[in-house]
């Protein structure tokens, strides 16, 4: 039995999950290369100096080097799965949607804990805590959209499930 019958949010409104679960991977697609081209600049030695970034503390010869290829490949590694879904949804292989569902669980995990670190070392500032308050948010519009394409995962699952019911009893 899915989770979610539809796919209702403020951004996608779709009668069905199959739909929805199309409009997340492009949804997740275009975010995702937004986000590259933003920490590319910051690469690149753009501004990085806002408290809300989460390459904020990084050192711009450093650390800010290494995490932002880090968040490129998972950034990229998202868009792939984005195709890759909508390849399975299409053909309807569910071992397609996994890579999408573990990637994008992975991001939920770091805005989470990016959003109690915003909290925790600078509650003192209210655009901190604004900051915190928004990527709450975004995260939870995230575990919506995954949920809408779990939900579909869990119908292609239903579909492929054998339906065998044993008469003779061993």
């Amino acid at each position: 039995m899915p989770v979610l019958d539809s796919c209702w949010s403020p951004c996608i409104w779709s009668s069905t999950v199959k739909s929805g679960s199309r409009a997340v991977a492009v949804y997740t697609a275009a975010m995702s290369l937004i986000l590259i081209t933003f920490i590319a600049y910051q690469m690149g030695g753009g501004d990085s100096t806002q408290l809300w970034n989460p390459l904020f503390e990084a050192d711009v010869r450093g650390s800010l080097q290494v995490f932002g290829i880090i968040f490129i490949v998972i950034l990229t590694t998202l868009i792939v799965s984005s195709i890759l879904m909508v390849i399975g949804i299409n053909i309807w292989m569910r071992g397609f949607i996994l890579p999408w569902l573990l990637t994008m669980g992975l991001i939920i995990m770091f805005q989470f804990v990016f959003g109690l670190w915003l909290l925790g070392g600078y509650y003192i500032y209210l655009d901190a805590t604004f900051a915190a308050l928004v990527d709450f948010l975004w995260m939870a519009y995230n575990i919506y959209c995954w949920l809408c394409v779990f939900s579909q995962y869990q119908i292609i699952l239903d579909m492929q499930s054998p339906n065998i019911e044993m008469l003779v009893e061993y």
